[in-house]
């Protein structure tokens, strides 16, 4: 089953926060529902996270994945690279500056091998992108302190 998924929304704090929040990839598992157990492995010249293996979770499924990730300015994208259930896909995060803070275009793109009717799976990907990107919101609005700590 494939899927794609857009959502733009706003983040109440400066562009520059909103990306130091996207490079804490090791913190993803604090505002993604999909993702546990994520470990940062290489890492670019410039010390961004470049290879992240995490655990994806999806309808009661559980897939170990390998998400290689690229950074550029103002934008980071991301695929699946290996996948224990076969899953393949990617998406990315476009900031851009905008009069009520850091404008995002959220893009994922997903196919996993599940057998489950079309519209139950869009339905269940739209509400879990949905949950991350109200998560992600809070997440980046209270980075660079989250859960009363100061991280990086």
């Amino acid at each position: 089953m494939r899927s794609k998924i857009d959502i733009r929304f706003t983040v109440d704090a400066h562009i520059d926060q909103v990306m130091d929040a996207l490079l804490a990839v090791d913190l993803l598992g604090e505002w993604s529902t999909s993702y546990s157990d994520v470990r940062v492995g290489p890492r670019d010249a410039d010390g961004r996270p470049r290879r992240v293996f995490v655990t994806a979770h999806f309808m009661s499924n559980s897939d170990d994945q390998v998400l290689e990730y690229f950074w550029e300015h103002n934008r980071v994208s991301w695929d699946v690279v290996d996948s224990s259930r076969g899953s393949k896909g990617g998406g990315s995060f476009d900031l851009v500056e905008g009069p009520e803070g850091t404008e995002v275009d959220y893009h994922v793109e997903l196919q996993l091998p599940l057998p489950i009717p079309g519209i139950l799976f869009n339905r269940s990907l739209r509400k879990a992108n949905e949950e991350a990107v109200a998560n992600f919101i809070d997440f980046a609005e209270r980075y660079p302190e989250v859960n009363g700590y100061r991280v990086g």
